[in-house]
């Protein structure tokens, strides 16, 4: 009867199609697993974590099925799979590239943009983990009005593809400053492009990034790859400008030079933040600039807002002849914050991978890759369901259903960790009935 019941509950619930979808989700990860057994348990740790929402290994023991009476069973399963030294996480990570090429290949596009993004995760009041470094943080604010803070924890730097209706990683690391297999953050950059070129040989790569990579030594490296980049500028560096008239390279500053580009294209921009909007009439104006120590020809596009009176410079090897280039540059950097809204997802009230607690780099990189993994498969799921199911899914995990709801990948990832943790307790009360004490008489 009671499993009549059971049954009953999870065929009004998307549970067996949840759980097909994520195995062929998975499947360039688990073919890289050595056994049988070892892909059961990683599928499990995915779903663990979807549904407990927390990278803690014996809270993901709460978001699947089991049979025992207590957690412990089910948790070791995982600590051992984080422990096992028939792989390593590298074996993940090629996994995870899998699905990016698997990806990529189902929506075939004409180029990629990729971007680029280091970001530190904190862990508080760690002192004596292996290669917990010392890293700057500015989210959360600090106290008493600063804007960042140095505080224990770990880099991590991913590069992501932001053109595609669903993000895919090209390249994710969790990595120490004190350990002996680190070089240079600029290291990892580099492995970061080799290994997205690696993983698409003929493809047309464009690099975006922020200010923190405006270094000319990075521009050099996406040449020798054969990539495009258009990066934020922050210094006010000197530069060789063309002279028509003479017919020769003058060396300038980058700033004055922008300053009296001429603006000859108007855009009307919208942005976002905080579910504010503010919309601004932008203007464009490009020229082409030489880096006297390289000789790389760039060019520099400069967005100027005139509501706060500012310029945005950017610097890409894109050649910007007319002003649909430039307007096609502006429109691929502002992709970037994308990877940032992915970080968040995995860093805060979505899966809030800061709060694992193995002990080892292994373990962590380990648990790393299966949040990514587990970030992935809500917004492969957000974009490859028939829109009633992913609506479905959002009302569960408590969409109010007014105008001021957001569509984002938080509510999905409620909803499907409802239908775990629903199926998980089903399966539980079948084997283990509540005990209801009996009255007595007399």
């Amino acid at each position: 009867m009671t499993s009549i019941l059971q049954e009953a509950g999870n065929d009004k619930l998307p549970v067996a199609e949840l759980q097909a979808d994520l195995d062929l989700f998975l499947q360039p990860v688990l073919r890289r697993l050595p056994e049988k057994r070892l892909r059961a348990v990683g599928k499990l740790a995915v779903q663990g974590i979807l549904g407990s929402q927390s990278p803690l290994l014996t809270q993901m023991a709460r978001g699947v099925v089991r049979a025992e009476e207590t957690l412990w069973p089910t948790a070791k399963r995982f600590y051992r799979f984080v422990g096992n030294a028939r792989f390593s996480h590298r074996d993940l990570l090629k996994g995870l590239y899998g699905m990016a090429q698997r990806t990529v290949a189902e929506h075939q596009p004409a180029h990629l943009v990729v971007a680029l993004d280091p970001v530190n995760f904190e862990k508080p009041y760690t002192e004596e983990l292996e290669g917990v470094s010392t890293v700057m943080k500015s989210t959360p604010p600090p106290p008493k009005g600063q804007k960042k803070r140095l505080t224990s924890g770990y880099p991590a730097l991913t590069a992501t593809v932001v053109n595609l209706p669903e993000p895919v990683l090209t390249y994710a690391n969790w990595f120490s400053y004190v350990t002996a297999d680190f070089v240079s953050q600029n290291r990892e950059l580099y492995r970061a492009i080799r290994t997205t070129r690696a993983l698409f040989p003929e493809t047309k790569l464009r690099f975006v990034g922020d200010a923190g990579l405006d270094d000319q030594k990075f521009f050099q490296q996406l040449a020798l790859v054969r990539a495009e980049f258009t990066i934020r500028s922050c210094h006010n560096r000197t530069v060789e400008v063309y002279n028509d008239r003479l017919e020769r390279w003058e060396e300038e500053l980058l700033y004055d030079l922008t300053a009296s580009v001429p603006l000859s294209l108007k855009l009307h921009v919208a942005f976002t933040h905080a579910r504010k909007v503010r919309h601004v009439n932008l203007e464009l104006g490009w020229l082409m600039v030489r880096l006297p120590g390289t000789q790389q020809v760039l060019w520099a596009v400069v967005a100027h807002d005139p509501d706060s009176d500012r310029d945005l410079v950017l610097l890409t090897n894109i050649p910007v002849r007319t002003a649909a280039d430039a307007q096609t540059v502006y429109t691929e950097w502002r992709y970037r914050p994308r990877i940032e809204h992915t970080y968040r997802f995995d860093q805060e009230a979505g899966l809030d991978v800061e709060d694992m607690r193995v002990q080892t780099l292994e373990r962590m990189r380990r648990v790393f890759a299966l949040v990514l993994m587990a970030a992935l498969f809500v917004y492969h799921v957000a974009h490859t369901w028939p829109r009633c199911t992913v609506l479905w899914l959002r009302r569960l995990g408590g969409k109010l259903g007014l105008s001021s709801d957001l569509d984002g990948p938080y509510v999905l990832l409620s909803g499907i960790s409802a239908v775990f943790i629903t199926a998980a307790t089903l399966a539980f009360a079948a084997h283990h009935p509540f005990p209801r004490t009996r009255g007595t008489c007399g």
